[in-house]
């Protein structure tokens, strides 16, 4: 039993460092973009040696295909569908799609597009982010139809709009990155969100 639980607290350790690795990387993302990261300043921010990156991932690029999947998984984080059904059509629309934006509209996403900027070239990026980005819309799909089920429409109907959805908070994001425009982006949601009650609820 000890044996087992010393072990236990090994691979928890080893958890730990890799997370606190992971969460350095995302945060120097946002703050100084892919161009300007260096292992050194991971490690400094993580309150780690260099040699703790060496020891956990293989090379920096295997660091980065971590955070590329740890930034998916708190992406996917979705709202309570059954919880959500119970509240009028138009709280519904509003909760959700605030909901999407707070994930492209937050530093995890701005790592994110750093990362796939720095790696659009390189095969072994482009297929971790296709495969990180296939599971999140995957899960999120499921989450929006729950939503929107009772709403009259039918499926594909209620699927096109959450792609129109994802397309304008991309962009939107993109705007929020380059411009730092908040009070153009908050208009563009706002008048997304008009339109889907517009069409939902006629």
């Amino acid at each position: 039993m000890e044996k087992g639980e010393g072990r236990r607290s090994q691979e928890e350790r080893r958890a730990e460092t890799r997370a606190r690795l992971v969460d350095a990387t995302i945060k120097l993302l946002n703050e100084k973009g892919a161009g300007q990261l260096t292992m050194e300043e991971v490690a400094r921010e993580a309150g780690l040696t260099r040699g703790a990156i060496q020891y956990h991932f293989e090379n920096p690029k295997a660091l980065l295909v971590e955070s590329i999947f740890e930034i998916a998984e708190r992406l996917s984080h979705h709202l309570d569908a059954e919880a959500l059904v119970r509240l009028p059509l138009e709280e519904r629309i509003d909760r959700i799609v605030d909901n999407y934006w707070q994930g492209f509209g937050g530093t995890n996403y701005t790592a994110f597009i750093e990362i796939a900027m720095r790696g659009r070239q390189d095969a072994e990026f482009e297929s971790a982010i296709t495969s990180a980005l296939a599971e999140v819309d995957k899960k999120r799909a499921i989450v929006w139809q729950a939503v929107f089920a009772d709403s009259g429409r039918n499926r594909e109907e209620i699927q096109s709009w959450r792609r129109m959805l994802m397309i304008t908070l991309r962009g939107l994001a993109l705007t929020k990155m380059i411009s730092g425009d908040w009070e153009k982006v908050s208009l563009h949601i706002d008048q997304f969100k008009d339109m889907l009650k517009r069409y939902l609820t006629e």
